[in-house]
C-alpha cells in the first residue's frame, strides 16, 4: 500500500510541477514577445519519460494486465495468440516484438508511450492545463485504467486529437485516423459518427438545456430494463461489428448486467459534470480564443449522459461512453484552471476531492477489502 501511495502521489505531483514550469517559462517567453514553446520542451518530454518509465516495469497489476501478459508471452513461446478475433493493427504489434525476442517491459512500454504522447501532443497549445492533466491522471481514475484497457486507451488518446481535425474541418485526414485506430480496437469503428457531433447547430445557451437533458438520462439510468429490451433487439448488430461474445457475455446474466447502481464512483463523476455544465458560459469567455474548447465540451457533456444513461449496465455496454473519456479528462483540467486562476475556491476544493479521491480510495479497499495483488490501483513492479 505504502508503495502505491508514493508511487502514484509522487508522480502526480512531479509531473504536475514540470507542467506547471514548462506552462510559466512560455508565458514569460510570449510576454517577452516570443513564441510559445515547442512540443519537445524539456519538462514536456520528461514528464513523458516518467509516465512511460513508471508503466513500463509496472507488473501483475490486474486481471486485464494479466490477460495482455499472457498473450504477449505466450505468442513468443508458442508463436501464436490464445484468442482469435483481435484486431490486425494490435496482432501485428504484438507478433512483431514478441519474435524480436522485446522483453514484455518494452511491450508496455509501446502501449504506455502512445497513451501519454497522443494526449500531451493534443495539448501543445494548451500547457495552462498540464498540470491538472497530471494530478488527474495518477490521482484520478484514467491511470489505472488506461493501463487495463491498453486498446481502448489508445483510442482514447488519439481522439482527443482527431477532434482538432474535426473543429479544422478536416474530414478526410479525421476518417484516415479512425480506420487506423480500427486496426486497434474495432469499436473505433465508433468514432466516425462522432465527427458530427461538435457540427450540430446548438442556438440556445442557457444552463436550463443541459441540465434538463442531463437529468432524464440519470433518471433513465435508474431503470435499465428498457435497456435491457433495446439490447435484446440490438443483439444481431453487436454480432455483425465482432462484439457478440459480448452480447453473450452479459445475457447469460441479465441480473448483473442490467441492474441500477448507485455509490461514489457513479454519483461523483455526475457532480463533477454538473460543475462543469454550470461553469462552462464563464470558461468559455476565459478561453474565448480557443476553438477546440467548444467541441471538447460537446463531447464532453454526450459522454456524461450516455454513461449516466447506461450507467446501470454492464461495462460492456457503457464502452462507447469511454472512447470520449479524455474529453472529459480535458474539461476537467480547464475548470481547474478556470476556478484557480478566478480563486473560486469552495468549487475549486469541490472539484479537487471529487477528482483527486479516487487513487486513495481504491488503494484502501483494495487493501483492507478482500483485494489482492491484482488489484489494478495497486502499483506493483518486477524490479523489487
Amino acid at each position: 500500500m505504502i508503495q502505491s501511495l508514493v508511487v502514484y502521489t509522487g508522480t502526480a505531483i512531479l509531473m504536475a510541477l514540470l507542467g506547471w514550469h514548462v506552462s510559466r517559462r512560455e508565458q514569460r517567453v510570449i510576454a517577452a514577445g516570443g513564441a510559445e514553446l515547442s512540443f519537445f520542451s524539456w519538462e514536456i518530454l520528461l514528464a513523458m519519460l516518467i509516465y512511460i518509465a513508471l508503466s513500463s516495469v509496472r507488473w501483475l497489476t490486474s486481471w486485464d494486465y494479466n490477460m495482455y501478459y499472457s498473450y504477449y508471452v505466450s505468442m513468443q513461446s508458442l508463436g501464436e495468440f490464445s484468442r482469435e478475433n483481435f484486431e490486425p493493427g494490435f496482432e501485428l504489434i504484438t507478433r512483431a516484438m514478441a519474435h524480436a525476442g522485446m522483453h514484455y517491459a518494452f511491450y508496455f512500454c509501446f502501449w504506455a508511450t502512445l497513451h501519454i504522447v497522443l494526449l500531451f501532443y493534443a495539448l501543445r497549445h494548451r500547457k495552462a492545463l498540464l498540470p491538472w492533466i497530471s494530478l488527474c491522471i495518477f490521482l484520478g481514475p484514467y491511470y489505472v485504467q488506461w493501463m487495463s484497457t491498453l486498446r481502448q486507451a489508445v483510442v482514447e488518446s488519439l481522439f482527443v486529437l482527431m477532434v482538432e481535425l474535426i473543429v479544422n474541418r478536416k474530414f478526410w485526414w479525421y476518417l484516415l485516423l479512425a480506420l487506423l485506430a480500427m486496426c486497434i480496437h474495432k469499436m473505433s469503428l465508433l468514432l466516425i459518427p462522432l465527427y458530427l457531433v461538435p457540427l450540430i447547430p446548438v442556438r440556445n445557451t442557457k444552463r436550463w438545456l443541459p441540465f434538463t437533458l442531463l437529468a432524464i438520462c440519470v433518471l433513465l439510468g435508474c431503470f435499465p430494463q428498457w435497456i435491457r429490451w433495446c439490447f435484446d433487439m440490438a443483439g444481431q448488430l453487436f454480432t455483425l461489428v465482432g462484439y457478440g461474445h459480448y452480447y453473450r457475455l452479459a445475457s447469460t446474466d441479465a441480473t448483473f448486467a442490467f441492474r441500477t447502481v448507485i455509490g461514489p464512483t457513479r454519483l461523483f463523476p455526475l457532480i463533477v459534470g454538473c460543475i462543469i455544465l454550470w461553469y462552462y458560459p464563464s470558461i468559455k469567455s476565459m478561453f474565448a480564443s480557443d476553438k477546440y474548447l467548444p467541441a471538447i465540451y460537446r463531447f464532453m457533456f454526450f459522454s456524461i449522459c450516455y454513461l449516466n444513461l447506461m450507467g446501470s449496465t454492464t461495462q460492456y455496454i457503457s464502452r462507447p461512453g469511454d472512447l470520449m473519456r479524455g474529453c472529459t479528462l480535458i474539461m476537467i483540467a480547464y475548470t481547474l484552471c478556470y476556478l484557480w486562476r478566478e480563486r473560486k475556491w469552495l468549487p475549486f476544493a469541490v472539484m479537487v476531492i471529487l477528482n483527486f479521491y479516487y487513487i486513495y480510495y481504491e488503494i484502501f479497499k483494495a487493501v483492507h477489502m478482500g483485494g489482492s495483488i491484482y488489484a489494478p490501483e495497486l502499483y506493483n513492479t518486477f524490479l523489487f
